[in-house]
């Protein structure tokens, strides 16, 4: 009997993604699924009656793929494991004390080894790690430097999520477990950051990280001024400082605004890091770059937290062109990621500002606004086109240039084809 409000796949495609990534061995059908998760989400009502009246009302909001819950949301709510996590990603936390140190270094592989086999993705700045050749007093020797312990977390990641490489007999097992979605980021005042930069040069490195650099707002700064001769220092904490174990977490700016000493490992030239930068994205399509001086800078919270990571800044419903399946139709940017997470090949509108040409490429919104943040709509008086998107999100215009969303002008022309 086939369940009112019942989906069915559209592709064959779509389908098998679900049967190999997010069935449990007691749905049948995708149907099965979404009930199986909204029993679960409403199970935390008080009453039965409110059980059922939140479970149905879930399962309809899912149903036809009007919603889609993330991915461990679907693979585990309501599943008989209990060790996995319901949260898609997550940025390792650090020791409160003596970080840079084997102590430290192997408590933070415990908690990503950890996170990893709940099937959370992890991410991490390794900015707080030594360099390569820092001296380390009490065993007289030189650090292997940052790189080098990241394939520690790169190697655990390997063995953590390829299980057994056999396929199970066990008929509960689950069919494909979730590979290691680790994400790496150094910042560029790190003396490292140029073996960090090239190391997927070198093929199989660090296979199991996307990786990005953190460009400061000083380096930025520089960067646009574009002076040939320009110059920065690659610096790292004196570890003999007496403050060092106890402060420092891997932000070199904070250590530096209070007076503590670094040591300059080398000095480059601004554009010969950046120009390398963007030769290895070329070529190797990483590391990607990280601006989070800026996030930090407009986080309201920034007095209780620092920000490791961010997310897209379009809203979910905000309406886009896309192909599906090689098929062009308009739909919310939060439909087009979940059609993309169970397996439709979606692609994406935009225009090369460069070439001025269209294009459409793979749907890749890691995260949507977060809510209740401020939102401006941007509306072309002629067509009725519409974006909406944050105050600070840069639009470009072909009069002015980028243009942050809250700066914009009526005289503003904005490309929205």
């Amino acid at each position: 009997m086939t369940e009112i409000g019942a989906t069915i796949f559209q592709t064959e495609f779509s389908q098998e993604v679900w049967e190999n990534t997010y069935k449990h061995h007691t749905d049948n059908t995708i149907n099965d699924t979404f009930r199986r998760v909204a029993r679960d989400i409403a199970s935390v009502e008080e009453t039965e009656e409110k059980k059922k009246e939140w479970e149905d009302k879930f399962y309809e909001a899912m149903s036809g793929f009007k919603v889609i819950p993330g991915g461990r949301i679907l693979a585990n709510a309501g599943a008989d494991w209990a060790g996995t996590t319901m949260m898609n990603c997550y940025v390792g936390p650090l020791p409160k004390y003596d970080l840079d140190s084997i102590d430290g270094i192997y408590q933070v592989l415990v908690d990503q080894a950890n996170t990893l086999k709940s099937e959370g993705g992890w991410g991490m700045d390794f900015s707080w790690i030594r360099p390569r050749g820092s001296f380390i007093g009490g065993i007289g020797v030189e650090s292997p430097g940052s790189i080098r312990f990241m394939e520690l977390f790169d190697k655990s990641s390997d063995i953590i999520t390829s299980g057994s490489g056999k396929k199970s007999s066990n008929g509960t097992a689950k069919k494909k477990i979730r590979k290691g979605a680790m994400m790496a980021t150094l910042s560029v005042t790190h003396p490292d950051i140029i073996e960090f930069i090239t190391a997927k040069q070198t093929q199989g490195r660090l296979a199991k990280f996307n990786m990005s650099v953190n460009c400061t707002d000083d380096f930025m700064t520089l960067v646009n001024l574009g002076d040939p001769d320009a110059e920065w220092n690659l610096e790292f904490p004196n570890t003999k400082h007496p403050k060092y174990k106890e402060e420092w977490f891997g932000n070199i700016k904070n250590w530096k605004a209070k007076g503590y000493e670094t040591i300059v490992y080398s000095t480059v030239k601004v554009q010969w890091l950046w120009n390398l930068i963007m030769e290895s994205t070329y070529n190797r399509n990483e590391p990607g770059v990280l601006f989070l001086d800026r996030a930090n800078s407009f986080n309201p919270l920034s007095y209780a937290e620092f920000i490791l990571s961010t997310n897209p800044c379009v809203t979910g419903d905000m309406v886009v062109t896309v192909k599906i399946d090689g098929n062009e139709e308009t739909c919310t940017v939060a439909d087009a990621v979940s059609l993309s997470a169970l397996g439709s090949n979606v692609q994406i509108y935009s225009r090369n500002i460069a070439t001025g040409k269209d294009d459409f490429h793979p749907v890749s919104f890691a995260g949507m606004t977060r809510r209740n943040a401020e939102i401006i709509k941007i509306t072309d008086s002629a067509t009725g086109k519409f974006i909406k998107v944050t105050p600070d999100h840069k639009v470009y215009t072909q009069n002015r240039g980028y243009v942050e969303a809250k700066d914009l002008k009526e005289t503003d022309v904005l490309m929205f084809d």
